[in-house]
Parts: C-alpha cells; structure tokens; sequence
C-alpha cells in the first residue's frame, strides 16, 4: 500500500506525530516529509496541528473515509491471493457472543478441526462491542452475534441465521420462578450484566417503563460463566437469550422470557467479503445454519462430519 497513505492512517489514529512514527517504523521528519507530499499532491492540508496533536480537518475527514477503504480493498487483495497461492487460510479467527460460544461454536469447530487439520481454529468471546472493531481492523475474519445496524464496516457480508428472544435466568427457588414477569413484578430487582453492555442497560430500561429506580446492577463481569455463578448463589437476575436455556439448566438455573418480551434480537455471522469464497469459511457457515436451524437441546448431536469433506 502507498507509504502517505498508510503514514496518513497511522497519524490519523495515533494522534500525534510521535506515536504515529513509531508506528510505520519511521524518523518523525521522514513522516512529516510524507504527509507534506501527500497534502501537496492533493491540494489541501489534512490536519489542524494543535500543542498536544493534530486533529483532522474537512478535507481531511473526508480523505479518511476513503483511505479507510483503500487499506481495506488492499488487505482483502492481499488475503484473497495469499489464500488461494495456499489453498487454505492458516488461521481463521472468530469472534462469538454467548449465545454462539457457548451453544453453537464449540460444535462447529469440532468438525472444521477434523475437516480442515491445517487451518487453526480461534475463537474470541465477547460481545459485539468489542469484536465488530476488531473485525473492522482486519484481527478478525468473522464475527457471529447480534446483527445491528450500529455497526457499519466496509467489506463484509451479513448472515442472518436466528432469532433470539432475550430472557432473565434466575434461581429455581426465587420469587419468580413461576408467576407472571412484568415491569410490576420485576420492579427494584437487582441485576446481573454481562459486559458493561449500554444497549442491554438501555433495553432493560425501557422496558421498566424508563424509571431510574425501578432496578440496580450490582455486578458487570466479562465471563458469562461467573455470572451464571453469582446467580446461583443470590437473588440477583441476568439477561440472557433463552435459547441458552441448555447452558443455564446445567449451571442448575432457569431462564424464563417476561409477558411481553424484553426484546428480540436478529442474530448472525458478519464475516469478510475477501475469504467468502475460502472452503472452510464456506463451510463454517453451512455448519452455522444446520446448528441455529436445531433446537438447541439437539444441536450437538446433530452435528455431524460428512464423509469425503477436505
């Protein structure tokens, strides 16, 4: 890729010259020579120095979106011919919300590890906030959660494959194991929050009737595991789609889904456009739809390696 324009993101992302040297491996004056060549060529100044940095100006912001793409189109190049130069991807890298990770990855990778022996599977589980950027920068080639608007990255293609319904998993012996579940009964109850999610908070509390003090969130954790095991040992409620009724059951919880529903939430893969047509892509998602299109307490079994797969 051309030496200004990748002198030019790097600025741009680091903010300061210093740090943006660093980056590209240069002498700061070798990239001030750069972007001086570059804002020349185009007829304009790209950035507004000020004591601490730089800032991006009109003409700046504007050349940003497009040298955005030019890096992207230039990865997706180089990783279509790397690709097809070998034959396979040796790494393949996917990030997965809980209701993949935990329901529908593991099945999926124990067939693609069988099918495909030179590729290395990774998963990263996490929530769309933090894999979409990294599926944007190229550190992952896949991501399967929630599929939302919010998040627009160039070159990539969506898969719807289900439905969730979002549910609250509690304990068997809480007060609401059975009964009606209704912004009335769910009032002042405390809660659980896997990530700092601000959509979810937003979501749960819209649907408390956007009252401040008609719940609490006591504890956030990143693991959905340790979340399962502060509800088990309180009265404290989690959010969780209820299609991971199987994973909560073992956990020796319950999810129930409210009278009117929290929310529903699409869900998908969002993989690269560049490596759509690589086999053990086009392969992940076929196994991806046959283990979304089961119910969930039939999903390991039925997936299944096809004899004769590569």
């Amino acid at each position: 890729m051309d030496r200004k324009i990748r002198a030019f993101l790097a600025i741009v992302e680091e903010g300061t010259l210093t740090a943006a040297a660093e980056r590209v491996a240069l002498a700061q004056p070798s990239l001030t020579k750069l972007l001086k060549r570059l804002e020349a060529e185009l007829g304009a100044e790209l950035f507004k120095r000020l004591p601490r940095g730089v800032v991006l100006t009109p003409f700046g912001e504007r050349f940003y979106e497009r040298a955005k793409r030019i890096e992207a189109e230039y990865r997706f190049a180089y990783e279509e011919i790397r690709a097809a130069k070998r034959g396979h991807i040796p790494v393949l890298n996917v990030g997965a919300g809980p209701l993949y990770h935990m329901l529908h990855v593991p099945n999926v990778f124990e067939v693609l590890v069988r099918e495909f022996p030179r590729t290395t599977l990774n998963v990263v589980a996490d929530i769309n906030r933090a894999t979409m950027p990294m599926l944007a920068k190229g550190d992952l080639d896949a991501v399967c959660g929630e599929l939302s608007p919010e998040h627009e990255i160039y070159g990539v293609e969506e898969i719807e494959l289900m439905d969730a319904d979002m549910g609250i998993v509690m304990r068997p012996s809480h007060r609401l194991a059975s009964g009606p579940l209704t912004p009335d009964t769910l009032r002042r109850q405390t809660w659980v929050l896997f990530q700092h999610d601000e959509r979810a908070m937003q979501r749960l509390s819209r649907f408390m009737g956007n009252d401040p003090l008609s719940f609490s969130v006591a504890v956030t954790t990143s693991s959905f595991a340790t979340g399962l095991r502060i509800v088990s040992g309180s009265d404290f409620l989690m959010l969780a789609p209820a299609q991971l009724a199987p994973v909560i059951e073992d956990a020796g919880l319950i999810v129930r889904t409210p009278n009117e529903p929290i929310w529903r939430l699409k869900t998908g893969i969002v993989i690269r456009s560049s490596i759509r047509s690589i086999p053990i892509v086009k392969r992940l998602i076929e196994l991806l739809r046959e283990s979304t299109s089961q119910p969930a307490a039939t999903t390991k079994p039925f997936l299944k390696a096809i004899p004769g797969r590569p």
